[in-house]
């Protein structure tokens, strides 16, 4: 997904710890392209030196390479410092930081690994936090990277979940707690094509991607957002309601269906035809059919999210045709889709895309 707008984010200052990791790059990547001053720290010259060499013509004089350690509360707080000393303030931090871990059972890991792999990037990601949002300017962004395995466990890799779980309730509380200034947004990653994953599919976003979402964000007018990119159709619909603004305000629905009597097997099929074509329309936020856990003949509810009324009348208006097969497959009429909104207590409309 390249897209054909290209956002600006001219002199804004932004810091992106974890920067020259895989993900990192095209964060980084993608703020030089739109205009902002970076800074990326590292705690290792020569690997600040090769990843000046990976980026080419990509570095600019907007492009700060800093030999840092930020993993620790005291390092960080100098590092936020020396940063607002140096650029005059700060409006944006990305913080892809973390890796990979994987190999062993939750009831294998010894205390190597439990540092390692949980205190270690739990409290670099804290540390960060902690040391500039108190620094950030009134329109600044706090953007956590995090991993779906917050949400979907993985064996073998038990200690990375847990670290993202907690990586993602971190992003909840700060949403909760800022009330949109400073604006917090966790963008949570599904397979990544980076440079070093040698059996990629074309269908993993790419770090390029996530740049232009993360790019996007910053300057976007919604705030207090969960923004899942497990694929690149996910990140352009980010795109077209990060770039909407608040008169793109998303409209989640849901069509309760319930089958008729032999048929339900026919009525998935037809719904698992039309999935691609929905979720590939623009302003499409989510498509999805569930059922009861416990009633595998239960009613069916289609679940829905479009990042604005228009979007939403411009799905009607393109499965109208289809509504007779839908409708020939239920018992009883076939009900319009009852639209919700999100309730005060969970932050707001759209807090999670």
């Amino acid at each position: 997904m390249t897209s054909a707008v290209q956002t600006r984010v001219d002199g804004r200052r932004v810091l992106i710890p974890g920067g020259t990791g895989g993900v990192g790059e095209g964060i980084v990547r993608a703020y030089l392209a739109a205009g902002a001053h970076v800074v990326v720290p590292s705690r290792d010259e020569r690997r600040a030196a090769e990843f000046r060499q990976v980026l080419g013509e990509a570095v600019t004089d907007r492009l700060h390479l800093v030999v840092h350690d930020y993993t620790t509360f005291d390092g960080a707080d100098r590092l936020a410092a020396e940063m607002t000393d140096r650029l005059g303030g700060l409006d944006d931090v990305v913080a892809p930081i973390g890796g990979y871990w994987g190999g062993r059972k939750l009831w294998e890991i010894d205390p190597a690994d439990w540092q390692a792999a949980f205190v270690d990037p739990v409290t670099t990601h804290a540390a960060v936090m902690r040391a500039v949002l108190p620094r950030l300017s009134p329109t600044g962004t706090y953007q956590i990277v995090a991993g779906e395995s917050g949400f979907r466990p993985v064996p073998g890799s038990g200690l990375l979940s847990m670290e993202q779980s907690a990586l993602l309730m971190m992003g909840k509380v700060l949403v909760a707690e800022a009330a949109g200034r400073p604006r917090v947004f966790t963008l949570v990653l599904g397979p990544v094509r980076t440079r070093s994953v040698g059996d990629a599919q074309p269908e993993w976003i790419t770090p390029g991607q996530i740049g232009e979402v993360a790019v996007a964000a910053s300057v976007s007018e919604l705030a207090g957002h969960e923004i899942r990119l497990p694929d690149p159709a996910s990140a352009a619909r980010a795109l077209t309601l990060l770039r909407g603004g608040t008169a793109s305000r998303p409209v989640f629905l849901a069509s309760p269906l319930r089958p008729r009597p032999g048929r339900r097997g026919d009525l998935l099929a037809v719904l698992a035809e039309l999935a691609p074509r929905i979720r590939a329309e623009p302003g499409n936020l989510e498509y999805s059919v569930r059922s009861p856990l416990d009633d595998e003949n239960g009613p069916l509810l289609a679940v829905m999210a479009f990042a604005s009324a228009e979007a939403f009348e411009r799905h009607q208006a393109s499965i109208a045709s289809e509504i007779p097969r839908i409708a020939a497959l239920v018992d009883g009429p076939l009900t319009p889709p009852i639209r919700y909104d999100a309730t005060p207590s969970a932050g707001g409309p759209a807090e999670q895309l």
